[in-house]
């Protein structure tokens, strides 16, 4: 065994953050949290190999140190403190087997370590600690490969008296091939997944099988068939079993006329969380394209599907439609003409009463001013559930978001000043409803044209036109929506400036509105080594009956970065934002970030100071954080 070098660092860590929050309804909810943590840290590290760098190389590290925390809260005018020291353990073992052999491998063993700060909550510990080998068989007629990893989460508030969190997933894979030809591929691949959490109660096992072939054809060997059929089953916290097979069909008949077809049958019954009846369903559908480029700038679609679905107790819907797409392209004397044009019918029976069904972790991301809106109709409001991506914080409805109802749709909006930030990715369980005894009809036109100047300039248009028949009338549970949206825009690019404004007249039986959006950016690198931006948004919305709701939007924020030296750079930013709500009121807050960085041979320092103010109709929230790292190489 021989080691190449040894490396490392020595490493201090502060953090400090405060937060208060005065609530404007009930004194006894007034809360206030400071949290103080130190780290020091060892790092060491080093490379080498056993006999030859090809039969086994590896690298090795490992960090040592020691973690102190103190954590004060007070809700109602009650304190509470809490205050620990603990160990810092980190490691990173990976080792190549025969790197220039038909069969190479590696094995690995890492733990890592992050603190996530959370709104008045404890900074949540996230220790991550993963083993787990690669392996290959490097052959153009066989080629074979195994993957296996084992991984643990554990989720440790670092203060205050919440429960720990724990997530255990431990994955096999092997896949394999059999290359008759160029031309002519099977493929299988088996998976096995175990998954374990807490405190959300998942415990399950999934078995997976997939067979797979691709087949190329005709004189030039430009036709494809794909070929795949999937068993997948998981057994735990809740079943499912479901049986997928699919063929996909792509012909080229000349260089400017295409087509593919998609054949799926589905069998599948999934168990449930909620507690609704559980799920058994056949699936089959069938969707066919043709594509002709009857012009280089010209190209034309037209796709027919149809699909029929059987569920317990007698329950089927059944669709069918098409769609024409026409796509024009073409440069003239001031730039490129874009158009677009499509036409869409499609017809939908459902026969057979109602039943409930669940969706699991559907992901969806905040963007004030926007709402969310689920992607099912006819939701049990009461059923909706809000978490963080890693599924440790679950938010509360009327403080962390706001449900509405709009027609047969439910959109959620974010409270400013809750636990959930703008920009945030978050997972939603809920039950909605499927079914009843209706037929629905829906034809649309969508129009899109746009002009880009080559000085930058492009004026653009869109229309939709959409009519929806419902029969009977006043089927439960389904809202038809009529709609006439008019969009004209404007946009305006020229080097770092990007300016755009549009007007939209959205004319719906479900939810009516007029949109104006302005924005703009300029980004400038400077002389003297400073890089700066600067962004704006305005919009305004005004929704007509039923919702008869306002909503004014503004944001403004700047950026700059400098190089003081080249071994001192500063970097700051501040965010103001103010929305204006005839429904859910007003409210406008700050964000203010600024980062020092200095590096002095093997010596580096960052320090970071954040700071924020909002103040909206719940209460009034201030919080600052301070971050401190110094750390020296060697």
């Amino acid at each position: 065994m021989r080691f190449e070098s040894v490396s490392g660092y020595i490493e201090f860590v502060a953090r400090d953050r405060k937060r208060d929050q005065k609530s404007k309804t009930n004194r006894a909810a007034d809360l206030s949290t400071k949290e103080t943590l130190l780290e020091q840290n060892l790092k060491l590290e080093t490379k080498g190999y056993v006999y030859h760098p090809n039969f086994v190389e590896f690298t090795l590290g490992a960090v040592f140190g020691l973690l102190q925390n103190d954590y004060k809260q007070e809700i109602g005018g009650v304190p509470t403190t809490s205050s620990d020291d603990g160990e810092v353990l980190e490691f990173d073992l990976e080792a190549d087997f025969f790197k220039k052999k038909k069969y190479p491998g590696s094995i690995f063993a890492r733990r890592d370590r992050a603190i996530e700060p959370r709104p008045f909550q404890p900074s949540l510990e996230v220790t991550t600690t993963t083993y787990g080998f690669n392996w290959q068989y490097v052959d153009e007629t066989t080629p074979t490969s195994m993957q296996f990893f084992d991984s643990e989460v554990n989720l440790d508030p670092v203060g205050g008296n919440e429960g720990s969190g724990y997530q255990h997933n431990t994955e096999f894979r092997f896949e394999t091939a059999y290359n008759f030809s160029d031309t002519n591929r099977l493929s299988l691949r088996y998976s096995f997944r175990s998954v374990q959490e807490q405190p959300f109660e998942l415990d399950y096992d999934v078995n997976e099988i997939k067979l797979g072939h691709k087949w190329h054809f005709g004189a030039h060997r430009q036709h494809r068939l794909d070929s795949e059929l999937q068993y997948f089953k998981q057994v735990g916290t809740f079943n499912i079993d479901r049986l997928r097979w699919r063929e996909i069909l792509r012909m080229e008949h000349s260089d400017a006329l295409r087509s593919w077809y998609v054949l799926e049958v589905l069998d599948r019954q999934q168990g449930s969380l909620a507690g609704v009846e559980p799920i058994d369903e056949r699936s089959y559908s069938l969707t066919g394209t043709l594509e002709h480029e009857i012009y280089e700038s010209l190209v034309t679609q037209l796709t027919v599907f149809g699909q029929r679905q059987e569920f317990g107790r007698g329950l089927t819907i059944e669709r069918l439609g098409f769609t024409t797409n026409l796509d024009y392209r073409k440069k003239n004397r001031w730039g490129t003409l874009l158009s677009n044009y499509q036409f869409r019918v499609r017809a939908e029976t459902r026969d057979g009463g109602t039943r409930q069904n669940e969706v699991l972790d559907e992901r969806h991301t905040f963007a004030d001013p926007a709402p969310i809106l689920l992607s099912n109709t006819v939701v049990n409001s009461g059923s909706i559930r809000i978490t963080d991506e890693e599924r440790t914080t679950e938010y509360r409805a009327g403080r962390d978001y706001t449900l509405s109802v709009v027609g047969d749709r439910t959109e959620i909006r974010r409270v400013p000043s809750g636990l959930i930030a703008d920009g945030q990715t978050v997972l939603i369980d809920y039950v909605f409803t499927i079914g009843g005894d209706f037929d629905l009809d829906t034809v649309s036109h969508r129009f899109m044209i746009r002009q880009n100047f080559d000085f930058g300039l492009s004026p653009y248009y869109r229309y939709l036109w959409q009519d929806q028949e419902l029969d009977p009338k006043k089927a439960a549970g389904v809202t038809p929506e009529d709609i006439r949206s008019h969009l004209f825009g404007l946009e305006y690019v020229r080097g770092g400036l990007r300016l755009q404004a549009e007007y939209e007249k959205h004319d719906s039986t479900i939810s009516p509105f007029d949109s104006m959006r302005l924005s703009a950016s300029y980004t400038h690198r400077f002389k003297f080594g400073g890089t700066g931006s600067l962004r704006g948004r305005w919009t305004d919305i005004t929704y007509d009956d039923p919702i008869n709701r306002d909503t004014t939007f503004f944001s403004v924020e700047g950026r700059y970065r400098q190089a003081i030296k080249r071994n001192l750079v500063f970097e700051g930013a501040v965010l103001y934002r103010e929305e204006e709500d005839s429904l859910s009121g007003n409210d406008r807050g700050v964000e203010a970030e600024f980062a020092l960085e200095w590096y002095v041979r093997d010596t580096e320092m960052r320090m970071t100071y954040e700071y924020g103010s909002y103040d909206d109709r719940f209460s009034q929230n201030e919080y600052s954080a301070v971050w401190i790292q110094v750390r020296r190489n060697f």
